[in-house]
């Protein structure tokens, strides 16, 4: 949980908070030697506001938790065509087109693709792929 209190920073109050953090503590855990603090957390660091920092972290060669991030978004990315909410749909797609223009590494523009793919095919949809642990990100 990293917590200096008197120093330079404080990554998690506690569990409760780690599940609503804020993009800085997000920053922050992504370049640091920290586990993952607790299971499932793709799913607490996945909002529309977040996925533009999350793909500068997969194109970001410094960052230690790439694969951690790449996965978290292809769970976002499942779990919203999933759902089938239109509306969210097409938000998803119009943050696909603004993350595309700036996307860097193949990883990142490989998830897009396969994203919009998927937006366009939702009946494709499989869980071992778009779920936690994808098998696009560990290849399991």
């Amino acid at each position: 949980m990293l917590t200096i209190v008197g120093g330079d920073w404080i990554l998690f109050r506690d569990i409760q908070h780690a599940w609503n953090p804020t993009q800085e503590e997000i920053k922050i855990w992504a370049y640091c030697d920290e586990q993952i603090p607790s299971q499932d957390w793709e799913l607490a660091v996945n909002n529309v506001e977040n996925i533009p920092m999350i793909c500068s972290f997969i194109d970001d060669d410094k960052c230690q938790k790439k694969t951690f991030f790449l996965s978290s978004l292809y769970v976002f990315t499942g779990d919203i065509v999933a759902s089938e909410i239109e509306s969210d749909i097409a938000d998803l797609t119009s943050l696909l087109d603004k993350v595309e223009k700036g996307a860097k590494t193949e990883e990142l523009k490989t998830w897009i693709y396969r994203s919009k793919h998927l937006i366009s095919y939702p009946q494709e949809y499989d869980y071992d792929y778009w779920g936690l642990f994808s098998k696009y990100v560990f290849n399991v």
